[in-house]
């Protein structure tokens, strides 16, 4: 998963790219999905798998003002790039999901 620079470079090959030391608390994970019943809960099952010490009681949620669209911002302790990679892969094969941040 590789970051991309406003000039359309890789991050890890632009001098000034942001440097992730692991592991890293408070990484702030955001999902946008469709508003669909039981979404946060697959959601937060999800990251659960792939960080366990996640509280689950400090997930912020906002909706979209029509109502379509919902929001999940988390925290949790990042470990690793893998675990990252891993974590967007199967967020982003939840159907309702449209965006990992």
């Amino acid at each position: 998963m590789a970051l991309i620079t406003k000039n359309g470079d890789q991050a890890a090959n632009a001098e000034d790219a942001p440097k992730i030391e692991f592991p890293c608390e408070n990484y702030v994970i955001k999902v946008v999905s469709q508003d669909l019943e039981g979404i946060q809960s697959s959601i937060t099952n999800c990251l659960l798998v792939h960080a366990p010490e996640m509280d689950v009681s400090a997930i912020k949620v906002n909706r979209s003002s029509k109502g379509r669209f919902i929001s999940f911002s988390f925290r949790i302790v990042a470990q690793s790039e893998k675990q990252l990679a891993a974590l967007h892969s199967d967020l982003m094969s939840i159907e309702a999901v449209k965006m990992v941040m």
